[in-house]
């Protein structure tokens, strides 16, 4: 119950998750609080409960007794044969690319671990991370939390994204300067669209931008329809948009920055055996052809 708060944010949401009604959960919480003699949440207006630092230490050893518990009733495992459970989050724009070809392989490896979902965008994800309702987390490192272990698995290069009849899409590559002459679709996402947006600030330019969107799918969209240009740093195989419009990819000739993907997980929890275990299998996704090369898709 204690576990399942903290990772759904309310009583109310904790209570649908394990089939229970809400006055149950929060009797049995408030025992539980009072059986430590401190509060284990804070009750945050409209915004759910979020951990306190008392609490935060007190889920670390929740989630190992848990983790314990499941392995003494399913019976022995190895270091290579964990069981349990992980509480596991994902940027919105990266997870298509790198969450289900993880899944798959956590499956064939690990059939006894657990795992349970959250999508978010960057800056809601370290929220997740730094207060332990996600045990690890696939991100981008923009501005990540303080109190989080960092881990980077790739480093990725921007790109542009162009309708595939622009005059710019004969080029090999182009540069940032000519981008900004062009109306521009922004990915609107907290933290996203800083870096995107630093992309051109670093070549003292800013783009003109004509749309913006929280969707990467809509942004392919726009931009196959003809309605602007766009930079992105996540890949996305095919050259199709839904509606079977067309975009090609290229390089930007005179960009500096570079974006680093990393999985990240609370600093003050010993991270367990199923946390390692997907870990292991995040980055030998990432490593081993998650990112999808511009040349082999454009040539």
């Amino acid at each position: 119950m204690f576990l399942a708060v903290a990772e759904y944010g309310s009583t109310a949401a904790a209570a649908r998750a394990l089939n229970l009604s809400q006055p149950s959960v929060s009797v049995a919480l408030k025992e539980l609080e009072g059986s430590f003699g401190q509060k284990l949440f804070q009750r945050l207006s409209a915004k759910g409960m979020a951990p306190t630092v008392f609490g935060l230490r007190k889920l670390d050893q929740a989630r190992q007794i848990a983790a314990r518990l499941a392995s003494f009733q399913q019976g022995e495992t190895t270091d290579e044969d964990p069981s349990g459970s992980v509480a596991f989050g994902y940027f919105s724009t990266l997870g298509p690319q790198y969450v289900p070809a993880a899944l798959r392989l956590m499956a064939k490896r690990h059939p006894r671990i657990e795992v349970s979902l959250q999508e978010a965008d960057l800056a809601e994800l370290n929220k997740l991370t730094e207060s332990g309702r996600v045990e690890l987390a696939l991100s981008y490192a923009v501005e990540a939390p303080p109190r989080a272990a960092l881990d980077v698995i790739g480093e990725l290069t921007p790109y542009a994204l162009l309708p595939t009849d622009h005059p710019l899409a004969r080029e090999e590559a182009i540069s940032v300067a000519a981008l900004a002459q062009q109306k521009f679709v922004l990915i609107d996402l907290p933290l996203s669209r800083d870096f995107l947006l630093s992309v051109f600030r670093a070549e003292g330019v800013e783009p003109q931008v004509a749309y913006r969107t929280t969707s990467l799918e809509m942004a392919f969209g726009m931009v196959a329809n003809g309605l602007g240009v766009s930079v992105l740093v996540t890949r996305q195989a095919g050259g199709l948009a839904y509606d079977g419009r067309g975009v090609v990819r290229r390089k930007l000739q005179d960009t500096r920055i570079r974006q680093r993907l990393i999985l990240q997980r609370p600093a003050w929890a010993v991270p367990t055996m199923p946390v390692l275990a997907l870990a292991r299998c995040i980055k030998e996704i990432a490593q081993s052809g998650g990112e999808v090369s511009i040349t082999s898709i454009d040539g």
